[in-house]
């Protein structure tokens, strides 16, 4: 075969794509801190044992790529219900807490400690 085409049927190659959407695997590993290559081996593993891949199909296989868009799309979302509800109040406890100041006295600088409000 060596480049030669030797049939009609090599030059169109049908590609098809995965659509599903994985928002709770995405939230998940980002949730728990793993890598995107990671959860998105975990998942191929997970289809590939349930039957839903296998080698001669493998549309449904998960790419790192599409956990990242997903992780995205979720995090974006989350971000514009907080802006979209009314900051109802700002409250502080009025507790007064130790602190390190600063103070310069000519060329010198001595720290003392001062209690101060928390804010």
């Amino acid at each position: 075969m060596c480049g030669k085409v030797t049939s009609p049927n090599q030059l169109s190659r049908e590609y098809k794509t995965n659509y599903v959407n994985l928002p709770s695997t995405a939230v998940v590993g980002d949730r728990c801190g793993v890598s995107d290559q990671a959860v998105a081996a975990i998942a191929s593993s997970f289809l590939h044992d349930i039957g839903l891949t296998t080698s001669n199909n493998s549309d449904l296989v998960v790419a790192e790529k599409k956990l990242r868009r997903e992780k995205a799309k979720i995090r974006f979302q989350a971000l514009s219900e907080a802006q979209a509800l009314p900051l109802k109040g700002l409250y502080f406890d009025g507790r007064k807490d130790s602190t390190f100041i600063e103070e310069r006295v000519d060329t010198k600088r001595y720290t003392r400690k001062a209690k101060e409000e928390r804010l």
